[in-house]
């Protein structure tokens, strides 16, 4: 194999990618690409905090300093260390959160008092104060029976049950504390003991295709107590879900360790939400977790090819309670997942979730709620109508900063803010960082910006006659940030190539907005309001993403930001039984039109992709 062989290189959860010369290793690579990578010894193979998993592809050798810092296992399982790897194929690689420097930065909610109510708890899981008398050789009754005995007489709860896991701990449990405890019931059902007077917890997921959102909740307030995010560990499989899906149908063990990756990350984020309020994984005694309907079947182990190929048919749509041990999440013995019911194949329980924060089933006028990602769900309410009606737009994951040449998400040295003057380009960096790449905001505003400044025209195309466009090293392209004031010590580029990605994504948002407004019998000057949700919305410039056409002309709508909507409908759901009850009357109540089946959907597609007619 030739050294000058060159190599495409892919870091995640980063979603950086660049091209690396054979001789160029991983560690230097992952400068270039702005990803700042621990490292005590300065990349000459001593320290080993630069660790890196090669997830696909092929590199050289482990070398002797990697032989004697990584254990075999480790090697075994893809780490290796970043400054004595080099490319011999094009790669994937995992960086691990604490082989960075700085962070992703990972929206869990923004501004969301200001924008979506609170509601009254009503929780499943409810705690009672018991001090009893300790057994006696007059009165040997069970453990279980006494605690049975008290509660009925107490509290008026008969029938009292509880599982295995959960009868194991009652006994030492009880003793250590004197016979004076709580007891966390879910109906009639013992889900764990604690002390006297111990508050019963909650944990709110939004199990999002590349990023992670946790709450911890009191179940008795309500209240947030922390919250917490992640990347998805997922996204090192693909970007996409039908490539996890595939990863899942190709692969014995796929189902399995896509699965695990997952739990693992989610007790992290717990045992980090429980050590910044001081509380015990005991006390999380209920859980509810949202998803697209791809990461619950994944989450769940649950069979997946049928998703993954037309017409795309989700295993199970209703509503499921899943033993928190059978997810294997460090909570109460006898708590419980709770996972709402989904819509369609590709309109999951957090599309469901995003609904219920917004009270989009509720509004007296007509309004559109739009949740931007990968895959952009979307629902129309119509007063007077019993039912909401969704799509789902296959939008790609160019707003990720995937299959965009400087595209990246939203981590340190991001630009997420642009503007083109005539003399020069004004930028927002995340953190103020030197700019090494575009996250999705900034991909909005550079695209708006060029259309505005006249640097492309209507179908997309670059003005070549402008003295701006250059030739670069990926064919036509405009230069955001000269190599010299970059991070990376390379120019900061906006490609041809790059606007059609865009030009893709915008035209399936477009043409789905549109369909759905002619399916329902809805004139878009009939629209009172757009509800944006999601992380990426949270961040998105409404006037730049109006001025590159990703929404279809609305004259009387207004729209509304409201964060992550998904995560607050997970909260809502866990703490309050009538919010699961109308959860799943929306998804019952929400009929799912198919785009792709509409006869006009190509024609509609491509008209979307053109920038709007100033």
């Amino acid at each position: 194999m030739s050294e000058q062989d060159n190599y495409q290189v892919q870091f995640q959860p980063i979603g950086k990618r660049l091209v690396v010369e054979a001789e160029t290793s991983l560690y230097e690579a992952a400068r270039e690409s702005g990803i700042e990578l621990s490292s005590a010894c300065g990349g000459e193979g001593s320290c080993g905090q630069c660790r890196i998993v090669v997830l696909a592809g092929e590199t050289t050798p482990p070398n002797f300093d990697e032989e004697f810092i990584l254990s075999e296992l480790e090697l075994q399982q893809g780490e290796r260390l970043a400054c004595c790897t080099y490319a011999r194929s094009n790669l994937t690689i995992q960086v691990p959160r604490e082989s960075l420097i700085t962070g992703q930065r990972l929206q869990i909610a923004a501004d969301l008092a200001a924008s979506l109510r609170e509601i009254t708890p009503d929780p499943l899981v409810r705690a009672v104060n018991l001090e009893l008398t300790p057994p006696t050789l007059e009165d040997i009754r069970p453990d279980l029976q006494r605690i049975a005995d008290a509660l009925a007489e107490q509290y008026g709860v008969s029938g009292l049950t509880a599982e295995p896991a959960v009868l194991r701990v009652i006994s030492p449990a009880v003793r250590d504390l004197n016979w004076r405890f709580t007891v966390l019931l879910r109906g009639q059902e013992i889900v764990g003991v604690g002390a006297w007077d111990q508050r019963p917890l909650g944990f709110a997921v939004d199990l999002g295709t590349t990023k992670i959102a946790a709450y911890l909740v009191d179940l008795e307030t309500g209240a947030d107590l922390a919250a917490a995010g992640a990347p998805n560990p997922q996204i090192g499989y693909g970007e996409d879900v039908i490539s996890r899906l595939n990863h899942v149908h190709r692969n014995a063990e796929g189902g399995r360790v896509l699965a695990a990756k997952v739990q693992e990350t989610l007790n992290e984020l717990l045992a980090q939400l429980l050590s910044q309020v001081g509380a015990s994984a005991g006390q999380v005694v209920d859980a509810c977790i949202v998803g697209n309907t791809a990461m619950i079947h994944l989450l769940l182990q649950l069979p997946v090819r049928q998703l993954a190929v037309s017409p795309y048919v989700a295993a199970v749509g209703s509503a499921l309670t899943v033993p928190a041990a059978e997810l294997h999440l460090d909570m109460a013995p006898g708590a419980a997942v709770y996972i709402p019911p989904c819509i369609g194949g590709f309109v999951g329980a957090d599309h469901v979730a995003m609904i219920l924060a917004s009270d989009l089933d509720r509004h007296d006028k007509i309004v559109l709620g739009v949740d931007i990602g990968t895959n952009t769900e979307i629902a129309i309410r119509k007063p007077g109508m019993s039912f909401l009606t969704s799509a789902s737009c296959a939008s790609g994951p160019a707003f990720e900063g995937a299959h965009i040449s400087d595209g990246m998400r939203a981590a340190s040295g991001a630009i997420e803010k642009v503007r083109i003057t005539d003399t020069e380009v004004q930028m927002t960096t995340i953190d103020d960082a030197p700019a090494v790449g575009l996250c999705g905001s900034g991909i909005i505003d550079v695209a708006a910006e060029l259309y505005r400044s006249g640097l492309i025209n209507q179908r997309g195309r670059f003005q070549k006659e402008n003295s701006r466009v250059e030739d670069g090293r990926f064919g036509t392209e405009f230069c955001l940030v000269p190599a010299a004031q970059s991070g990376s010590g390379r120019d900061v580029v906006i490609t041809q190539k790059d606007v059609n990605e865009i030009q893709l994504a915008k035209g399936a948002i477009h043409a789905g907005l549109q369909i759905l407004l002619e399916a329902t019998g809805t004139a878009p000057e009939e629209v009172a309001e757009v509800i944006v949700a999601g992380a990426f919305g949270s961040f998105l410039n409404i006037e730049n993403a109006l001025a590159m056409g990703l929404f279809p002309e609305l004259p009387n709508a207004q729209f509304s930001q409201v964060g992550n909507a998904a995560v607050i409908g997970a909260k809502w759901m866990l703490i309050s039984q009538a919010a699961r009850r109308r959860a799943e009357k929306i998804a019952a109540g929400t009929t799912y039109n198919e785009l792709t089946t509409y006869p006009k959907f190509a024609r509609k597609f491509a008209m979307g992709m053109l920038f709007p007619d100033e």
